[in-house]
């Protein structure tokens, strides 16, 4: 036993902590417990205390608690470098480590999908929406939906007569998007939303280093957006995090939930702002089955035909917040987007980063019904 551990800390396997863990990592593959147990007994109530808790706070806590989290961690890593820099070349020192290490990891592990990570596994909505969601798209697929939003976004924007986006107000598409989930749940109480809370970020640029325009805390259940985003992209954004924070932890899910909010509202720019995000998605991937195929000529022609066709003043809201990303895409930390993306695939999302696209499935299935 190296010098700086007495053998009074000596530290036991805790065997209980690992048979948790795994207990909860084995019901991780059962949906329909998922859906049925834990998500009404055990997540909703968690859920919903945390932002009764935290939800009357005007500021969002759980970036602090981030902050905090991460300085601790700094501090702490310093600290065991110096106690226990003259206990390095003992191997018992590093099996006591190893062991210290696994007791923390299983205990954060355990924490982590009790409070949110289990909502990755749990049964889709199609049932309560009554889909029958397809497994893939086709190219002419994605071509007509593309020409139909087109069609869409020019209609919109034309009952939008003078409406500049910097009329918009952060706090009131807030409150707007609590009364759309409100409407929403009255045909649909699966989309009952309780206990608002709804925070713009003290920090947005941090979104800039590691790559998100929003994100929810399962720590504080907080929803926490940056408000620096380009106003248009705010309903729908602002949908996809409650669709988390009603335990919609996938990112196609949570995309359809907003899809669906943003479509049905009767408001024309949360009509507008979900256009413009599906068509985004839908022409990013009729363009990448023409990539695919090498055929770059019809690439150009394609892009060239969408732009010709959408009206100026949509051209000049997807210019704005093209520019706005393309002045922030090299601040991006490298790695944490792959970073990301792996823990979306550790959760089952087996497509990571990709997924947000395969809201177009869901998308095809409303359609068509």
């Amino acid at each position: 036993m190296p010098p700086s551990i007495k053998l009074t800390e000596k530290l036991p396997w805790n065997y209980y902590r690992y048979i948790t863990g795994f207990l909860v990592l084995g019901f991780s593959y059962w949906p329909t417990g998922i859906s049925t147990l834990y998500i009404p007994y055990i997540f909703k109530p968690i859920s919903n205390f945390l932002r009764f808790l935290f939800g009357k706070i005007y500021f969002p806590i759980g970036e602090l608690v981030y902050l905090a989290l991460v300085i601790t961690l700094i501090f702490s890593c310093l600290k065991w470098i110096w106690v226990y820099r003259n206990d390095f070349k003992y191997l018992s020192f590093w099996k006591y480590q190893l062991v210290k290490w696994l007791n923390g990891f299983f205990a954060i592990f355990i924490v982590f999908e009790l409070i949110w990570g289990l909502t990755y596994q749990k049964l889709d909505p199609s049932k309560d929406f009554k889909l029958k969601v397809p497994l893939s798209y086709t190219e002419s697929q994605m071509d007509s939906l593309s020409l139909k939003l087109i069609n869409n976004l020019n209609f919109t924007r034309s009952k939008m007569v003078d409406f500049d986006p910097k009329m918009m107000n952060f706090d009131t598409i807030l409150s707007q998007n609590r009364v759309e989930f409100a409407k929403n749940a009255q045909k649909r109480p699966f989309l009952k939303y309780q206990n608002t809370s709804l925070k713009k970020a003290i920090f947005p640029s941090w979104g800039d280093y590691f790559g998100y325009l929003a994100f929810y805390q399962p720590l504080t259940g907080e929803a926490i957006v940056r408000g620096d985003l380009p106003p248009f992209t705010w309903p729908f954004t602002i949908s996809h995090e409650i669709a988390h924070q009603l335990g919609y932890a996938s990112e196609e899910q949570a995309n359809f939930i907003a899809y669906v909010i943003g479509i049905e509202s009767d408001q024309p720019v949360f009509n507008y702002a979900t256009q413009l995000q599906l068509f985004t998605y839908a022409q990013y991937a009729h363009l990448n089955f023409i990539a695919k195929r090498g055929d770059f000529a019809l690439y150009k022609e394609v892009a060239e035909r969408n732009k010709k066709l959408l009206n100026p003043q949509v051209l000049e809201d997807r210019r704005l917040i093209k520019a706005f990303f393309q002045q922030k895409q090299d601040l991006q930390i490298k790695g944490t987007e792959e970073m990301y993306n792996q823990f979306l695939i550790w959760n089952k999302q087996t497509k990571g980063i990709e997924s947000y696209n395969d809201v177009l499935l869901w998308v095809l299935a409303y359609e068509s019904k």
